[in-house]
Formats: structure tokens, C-alpha cells, sequence
């Protein structure tokens, strides 16, 4: 019926206007009209320097309403009490809030796609209120405004030394086509068995409108003949690089990227964008899925993107593409391939892309409280691996991903902000960052997605932090254009990250404490000079350097510095007196106690041993009458660690050089085992059903856990029925998120377990949360906890270890960074669920659909799995 019915669409018949843009209906008055007010309106300014500038980037349809009348355009696609329906944001409404961006210090303004979109699909049951699913990719969606509107927020830019950054996509349209059995039931060699069209006839929008992306049905002869797409199922292994580039992502309808017919179509469409409608970049979405010879030709020829802008008087056309990948620690695998979508010399391609692998130990240390040294690292490659560091954009929160504050607190994002702003790159800012948002894509405006009043406030703690950041950036080169390397990180855990930019003869320090409690600055090389430090941002802390250029200084707990060196002349000699640590270098492994001993010029003194720079609860040693000293250090920690002690005489500021080794402890002191039943992954009372999407299968179905205590260390180790990492998640599972719940011994706690519709069981009340999914880990305790919020976050989570052959999944806590006395004696509550990639737990709806439970109502336990576990003192020695 469908084929029947498309049959008479043909490339012949589907006439429109190449120098023509924006809606084929209109008429000859309104275009008139429009080249009338095109004239009056500042749409084309010369490139600006875009290491000078500041993003604010925006989804549209959830930033301002500023015109009610276009919200519901009667297909039942509007809705703002529902996240996957239209919301009622809209182009107007980013120009009434523009003084608000530009407050804030942003210069540049990046909004979602805002073409006209697919406003329902059937086969997701969502909405592409988000943009991303064209039907025509040079019109101007009917929810958003119109191509008036659109040059009128280009000129709005324009006139305030502002510019406009557009949203595009190439890779595909909408939800249209699939293949009945997925990857199962499609034959390569015959493309048109079991192919299928998702959208009926009678919907609203059953195909792409604008030519020749309309040609959708490969059953269809003069379809399948014009080649426009790809004939192929989903994604399954996003390791094929046939499937990267060919298949479709997640049921949108792939573009046959190679055919010249589409290479010269996008061209035109995104060129006249740029020339009829002043656009001065573009950030191109899902980039990694598009074959590198199309960005080539699309950016390069002569009829490509860059020749458009130059005509338009843009000599420096940014684009900056979405290559969505991430690195391990100490590995940069992840920037080499998202770089390599810059092209060659003989054949370039795009000149700038998005930092995502930057973006991963933003998170893990600010957020998780991962080791300094991993972003260190990671910087380091931000600056080595791109073409020019300083356009790649640099950011925390994004519309895909969960939000930094849905499993960081405010100080960690703070020092995540205040790096983004002092290092190479181009800071962006994701809306409602600025005001403290945990949801991704809550509106920001009255009545819109989980908005009950406007959130525009230019007085909140975060609007005035980055603006005070913004304008430090912004005024002062040193940021923009200086040079860039790392004084100082700590490789065990939080702690310091120091670095210094230079430019000009002016140098900058830049020091940040991740962790919760104060920490030893010990004798870092900031210098070849002495300098005292003046304070321009940050805690304000009296630091000098010694006449070598060196710095010790403690630093509070969660603070941030950012300082001008001043040479002087006046002398800091080195300390006269001396600690020496005379203990052999260890190479191997330390299993068991490990005895150090050392001298000093420091008779009958009590000495501090600092373990890994924190100065919270230091052991405390004395030396004789000549001044030695022996300390020994208890190996008793769970599994492998990096240590470095520190002999610290407080009195006068001495200190030893660190002294670092590993331990390694393969026994736990206690062990507990425990098994629960296959396939009863069915919620508390049973009926519950998971996700009917092609990669759903059981890997919510908890079938082991094991837990040991070894010093201060749980290790939790959970046996799966399926554990799968098909969608790259940075936690290395995907499918599943465990929230899970520790009852401590003489610790009173709460009964509620938050979001989850439910109680903990066996009268247990939980003290500690952790919330675990492939994109998020997030502990929290249950201070201003209820059943709606999870508590206050405490900015550092387990470390994560996934098994991938033995279906099992590793968590490994240290009691001190929770302020736990003991494992001993604690009742465990673990569950299973599944949380979007944007942070929020999946709707449960009576029936079941692709990313939504089934067999319950909205307001039952999100528990479809669980495990209870007691950690009574009775585990095997």
C-alpha cells in the first residue's frame, strides 16, 4: 500500500526552484517582500577571531516562548508536560532573550537544527522537537517561526558584535524506513526483503518533502535507482565501519552520503543558508557516521561551504564537527580519530571539531573525583592532537548527555567551568548550566518541560560565576592566545592540577584542589624566578616562589586560584632546614607493610606523613634527638593502589621529596557471596517487561553479587545475565543502570529511595546512594534527599570495572572518600533499571515500547531486578 502509494513521487515530477529558499509556497509578493527586508538587515559581517569567543548554546523549541501562536500545529506532536513532545521554544523567543546571553558573556550563539523536522515518529513514539530530524532541510520549522525570523535573530546577533552558529545534519532525515527483524532479516545483496516504510500514508508527514530526499522507499523503482540513501537496518556494531558509515543510527533513515546528487544538494541547501540568512558557522552533527571524502567536497570544492561564506565576505567559516568518541587514561586513541575528520594538507576537511574526548575527564575528575593527571593528560593531547587547539569548542553539559549536577556538586563544576574558561579552546555554555539545571533538556521558560516558572535569573550564584569568568577571558588575550603547559597533577586520586598560560611576558598560574579536604602543594617548578602571586580570581591565598621558582603551599579543600606572577627581587631562600627520606626506591609491587626511615635537621619534632597530598588526618611521627625518623606503612587496601608520602614539618614548611610506590593486596580480609534467580527480572511483585528495542536482552537480570572488604576498600562485583556496550558508553555497559543503596551500621538514614517510586525493604534505611549507568556515576548521601531529589552529591564515585566475556561489573569504593568508618555490618540494596542518555529513568507504561518498561503504571517502582545483601562480620577469613 505504501510502495502504491508512493509510487507516483519521481525525481521527473518534483519540480523546485534551486536559487529559491525557505517554503517552495510562497508566494511572488512574499518574496518580494522578504528581499525587501533582507536589504535593511545586517545578515553578512566578516568573520570574527573565534579563539576570542564564547558559545551559548541553546535548543530551541526549550529556550523561550516567544510566540505562543505557533506552538501546537494540531498533529497532536505539542505537548510540554511530556519530555518527547514539542515544548513551545521558539526562534523569537531566542531574540528576546538575547540580553540575557550577552550578560552572561557570550559572544556567539548556537541553537539546535531549526529546520522543519519530523514532529512525530510512529516506530519511537518521540518527537523531533530537538531538530535533528529534517523533512526539509531548508525550511524553516512551522513550531519555531519562519525564515523571517530566523535573519531577524541573524541581525539581531550581528548588531550587537554577536554571531550565529547553525546546527546541521548530512548524516540522515527522520524515522521513515527499517527492515522487518533488523540486522537479522536484512540480506545485503537484496535490500528490498522485508523492507518496510514506519510512517502510514494517512500521518502527517509519511516522507521527507524536500527533493531528492523524498525518494525514501526503496521499493519503488525511480527510488531505489536515484540512490539518495542507504538501504540498511540499524547500527550493531558500531566497530564495523560499514555499519558506522552505511547503516542507519538508532532507525534514522541514512543518506547515501557518496552519491554526488546528495554531495551537491547540501552544498547548495547549506550555502544559501549562509548567504540568504547570515549564519557565520556551523556545527555539524553525528560526523563519525559520514564517510571523511564528503566533508572534502562539501567544505572544499569550489561550489563548497567555504566558498559560500568567502562570497558572503567570511574569510574564517568555523565549522566544527560532532565525532562523538572517548580515550582511556594515558591513551589518545579517541583524539586521533576524532581529529582525523580535519583531513590532510592535500585533502582537508573540516577545521575544527568538538572536544568530546576533552569532555570525559572534565567529568570523571571534577564530578568523580578520578586523578588530576588524567586531565592533565588529556589537555596535553586537547593541545598536540588538533590542528589549533584554541577553535576546538570545550564543554561540560550538552542536550545528549546527563548534566554535570545530576552526579556532581556545584563546587566541581565550578573548577570544571574555571578550566574551560583559562585553557585553550572555545568555552560553550549549555542553557540552564547557568542556573544550576540537573535535568538535560528542561525548558527554561514558564509552562515549557518542567519549567513552572521562567529561569532566567542574571543574579544566581552560576549566571555570576561564568560571567565573571566570561568577562576575564574575554578581556584579557593572555586566555585566548597564550601559551599553555601543566605545572602540577596528582596521579592517585583529587587533588592538584596546576598550569600556566604565558603570553606576552605575562604568565599566569592556574591551581585548582579537587578534593574535599586540603592538600600539600609540594615544591612545584612554577618558575625560574622569584615572584609573588597576586590573586585575580579564585581564593585568595598569599603565595610566593623562592628564589628557584619553586612553591609549597597548602591549598583548601575544593579551591580554586588563578594568579599573575609578579618577579620581584626580594629573597626566598630554600628552606635551611632539610627532611630526607633514605628508604630504598621500591620497583615491585608492596604487599606487605613497608617500613620508611629518613633523618632531619629536625631534633625531637613531630612530623606529618602525607599520603597522596591530603592533609586530612595525617599520621603523626616524632624524631630523636639526631633528628630520624621511621614510619611503617600498613599494606591492607583491596587490590592495586598508587601511593606517595610526604614527610611535612608544618612549623617551618619543610617537606621530603614524595616518595611514591604501588601496593597490591590480591586477598580480601572479608568475603561475601550471593546468588539470585535467572529471569526474574520482573520488577518487586512481578508482570514488569523491559524495552522492546533490538539491543534490549536482559541485561537488567542480576544473576551473582560478590562483595570483599579489604582494609578500607568494598569491591562489588555483579554477575549478569547479558552485558553489551554496543551504544560506546563511558562507563563501558550500557542498557542498565544500577542504583544502589548502603544501610551503614549506627548510622541513621532514610527510608525513601529517591526517583525510584519505592521504600527500602526489610526496614533498612540507606545512608549512602550510587546511581551507575553507562554515561553517569554519581554517589550521593541522603542529606535533603526525598522520594524526587537524590541528596547532596559528594563529587567523587567508585571506580568502575566491566568484564565484558564474564558478563560482570566491578565497583570499587574507598571508605574514606564517603566518610565510612567500616564496611563491616552494612546492608546493600541493589537495583536495576535503565536511564537515558541524558540522565533520566525510563518511563513504565501498562505496554512496553522501544525505550520504555512495560506492565506497570507511571507511578510503581522503577525496580526491575534487585538484590538485598547484608555484610555481617561472618564473611570467609
Amino acid at each position: 500500500m505504501s510502495t502504491k502509494k508512493l509510487a507516483g513521487i519521481c525525481v521527473s515530477s518534483l519540480i523546485f526552484n534551486m536559487s529559491s529558499f525557505g517554503a517552495a509556497a510562497s508566494t511572488k509578493a512574499d518574496e518580494t517582500e522578504l528581499q525587501s527586508s533582507e536589504s535593511r538587515l545586517l545578515l553578512h559581517v566578516p568573520s570574527p577571531d573565534w579563539q576570542d569567543q564564547v558559545i551559548y548554546f541553546l535548543m530551541t523549541d526549550r529556550f523561550d516562548d516567544g510566540d505562543s501562536t505557533n506552538n501546537d500545529q494540531g498533529h497532536q506532536e505539542y505537548n510540554p508536560n511530556k519530555g518527547s513532545y514539542f515544548s513551545g521554544g521558539d526562534i523569537q523567543g531566542v531574540i528576546d532573550q538575547l540580553d540575557y546571553i550577552q550578560n552572561l558573556g557570550a559572544t556567539a550563539v548556537w541553537t539546535t537544527p531549526v529546520v522543519a523536522n519530523q514532529w512525530r515518529s510512529s516506530s519511537s513514539n518521540y518527537g523531533g522537537y530537538h531538530g535533528y530530524w529534517a523533512v526539509d532541510f531548508s525550511s524553516v520549522d512551522a513550531h519555531l517561526g519562519d525564515m523571517k525570523t530566523y535573519q531577524q535573530l541573524s541581525d539581531n546577533l550581528h548588531r550587537r558584535g554577536m554571531y550565529l552558529i547553525k546546527d546541521i545534519v548530512v548524516n540522515h532525515t527522520g524515522s521513515f524506513f527499517n527492515y522487518k527483524g533488523g540486522i537479522e532479516g536484512y540480506d545485503p545483496q537484496n535490500t528490498a526483503k522485508n523492507f518496510y516504510l514506519t510512517e502510514s500514508m494517512q500521518s502527517a508527514q509519511p516522507y521527507p518533502t524536500q527533493v531528492p530526499f523524498n525518494l525514501i522507499d526503496r521499493n519503488n523503482p525511480e527510488h531505489n535507482k536515484a540512490n539518495i540513501y542507504n538501504w540498511t537496518p540499524s547500527i550493531m556494531d558500531y566497530d564495523d565501519l560499514s555499519q558506522q558509515y552505511t547503516y542507519q543510527l538508532a532507525g534514522l533513515a541514512d543518506i547515501n552520503t557518496k552519491n554526488p546528487v546528495v554531495i551537491n544538494r547540501f552544498k547548495q541547501i547549506y550555502g544559501d543558508w549562509i548567504k540568504n540568512a547570515g549564519v557565520d558557522s556551523f556545527r555539524i552533527d553525528t560526523v563519525r557516521y559520514v564517510e571523511n571524502e564528503f566533508f572534502h567536497h562539501f567544505m572544499h570544492d569550489q561550489d563548497g561551504i567555504h566558498a559560500a561564506a568567502k562570497s558572503t565576505g567570511r574569510e574564517d567559516f568555523l565549522v566544527f564537527g560532532e565525532v562523538f568518541d572517548t580515550s582511556e587514561p594515558y591513551k589518545n586513541d579517541a583524539e586521533h580519530r576524532v581529529a582525523s575528520y580535519h583531513g590532510s594538507a592535500d585533502k582537508p576537511e573540516l577545521n575544527s571539531l568538538i572536544s568530546f574526548p576533552l569532555h570525559k575527564d572534565l567529568k570523571t575528575v571534577f564530578a568523580q573525583g578520578f586523578p588530576t593527571d588524567h586531565l592533565a593528560y588529556r589537555i596535553e593531547q586537547h593541545m598536540t592532537v588538533y590542528e589549533n587547539p584554541y577553535i576546538i569548542p570545550t564543554f561540560i553539559d550538552n542536550h545528549d548527555m546527563s548534566r554535570f549536577l545530576a552526579s556532581g556538586n556545584v563546587h566541581g563544576f565550578k573548577q570544571a567551568l574555571m578550566t574551560i574558561f583559562t585553557i585553550p579552546g572555545i568555552p560553550t555554555i549549555y542553557q540552564g548550566s547557568e542556573q544550576s539545571f540537573t535535568e538535560t533538556r528542561q525548558a527554561m521558560f514558564k509552562g515549557g518541560f518542567m519549567a513552572n516558572k521562567d529561569h532566567f535569573n542574571q543574579t544566581s550564584e552560576l549566571y555570576k560565576f561564568i560571567s565573571k569568568l566570561a568577562k576575564l577571558r574575554t578581556s584579557d588575550r593572555l586566555f585566548t592566545r597564550g601559551s599553555f603547559e601543566v605545572v602540577a597533577s596528582n596521579k592517585t586520586g583529587p587533588g592538584l592540577l596546576a598550569y600556566k598560560r604565558e603570553y606576552q611576558g605575562r604568565t599566569v598560574l592556574v591551581m585548582l584542589n579537587t578534593s574535599p579536604q586540603s592538600i600539600l602543594v609540594n615544591n612545584i617548578k612554577v618558575a625560574d624566578y622569584p615572584a609573588t602571586l597576586r590573586n585575580i580570581f579564585g581564593e585568595q591565598v598569599d603565595m610566593s616562589l623562592n628564589n628557584q621558582g619553586y612553591l609549597t603551599t597548602q591549598l583548601p579543600s575544593r579551591s580554586m586560584i588563578i594568579a599573575e606572577l609578579e618577579p620581584n627581587e626580594i629573597s626566598h631562600n630554600l628552606l635551611a632546614s632539610k627532611i630526607i627520606n633514605e628508604t630504598p626506591n621500591v620497583t615491585e609491587p608492596v604487599l606487605t607493610p613497608l617500613e620508611l626511615t629518613g633523618k632531619s635537621d629536625l631534633p625531637n619534632s613531630s612530623l606529618l606523613i602525607v599520603k597522596n597530598t591530603t592533609l586530612n588526618k595525617p599520621n603523626r611521627i616524632h624524631t630523636d634527638a639526631q633528628g630520624n625518623w621511621q614510619y611503617t606503612y600498613p599494606v591492607e587496601n583491596l587490590g592495586s593502589e598508587q601511593i606517595s608520602l610526604v614527610v611535612y614539618h608544618p612549623e617551618t614548611g619543610t617537606t621530603s621529596k614524595p616518595f611514591t610506590f604501588n601496593t597490591s593486596v590480591a586477598r580480601a580480609q572479608h568475603s561475601f557471596f550471593f546468588k539470585d534467580a535467572k529471569g526474574d527480572d520482573n520488577g518487586l511483585t512481578g508482570g514488569l517487561t523491559p524495552p522492546t528495542h533490538s539491543q534490549s536482552i536482559g541485561q537488567q537480570d542480576i544473576l551473582s553479587a560478590k562483595a570483599e572488604i579489604g582494609g578500607e576498600v568494598l569491591r562489588l562485583t555483579l554477575t549478569m545475565k547479558q552485558l553489551t556496550n554496543d551504544w560506546i558508553p563511558a562507563n563501558g555497559f550500557d542498557n542498565v543502570a544500577f542504583s544502589i543503596f548502603f544501610d551503614l551500621e549506627n548510622v541513621s538514614g532514610s527510608n525513601i529511595l529517591p526517583m525510584l517510586n519505592a521504600d527500602m525493604p526489610e526496614a533498612w534505611n540507606w545512608d549512602l546512594g550510587n546511581v551507575i549507568y553507562g554515561w553517569g556515576n554519581t554517589v550521593f548521601s541522603n542529606k535533603g534527599a526525598d522520594a524526587h531529589i537524590q541528596g547532596e552529591r559528594l563529587g567523587i564515585a567508585p571506580l568502575v570495572t566491566v568484564n565484558k566475556e564474564a558478563k560482570t561489573i566491578t565497583f570499587s569504593y574507598r571508605a574514606s572518600d564517603f566518610d565510612v568508618d567500616s564496611w563491616i555490618n552494612t546492608n546493600i540494596y541493589i537495583t536495576t533499571w535503565d536511564i537515558t542518555g541524558e540522565g533520566a529513568y525510563r518511563d513504565l507504561n501498562p505496554s512496553a515500547s522501544a525505550w520504555s518498561f512495560g506492565g506497570g503504571k507511571p507511578d510503581q517502582a522503577k525496580i526491575l531486578d534487585y538484590m538485598k545483601i547484608s555484610l555481617r562480620n561472618n564473611g570467609k577469613q
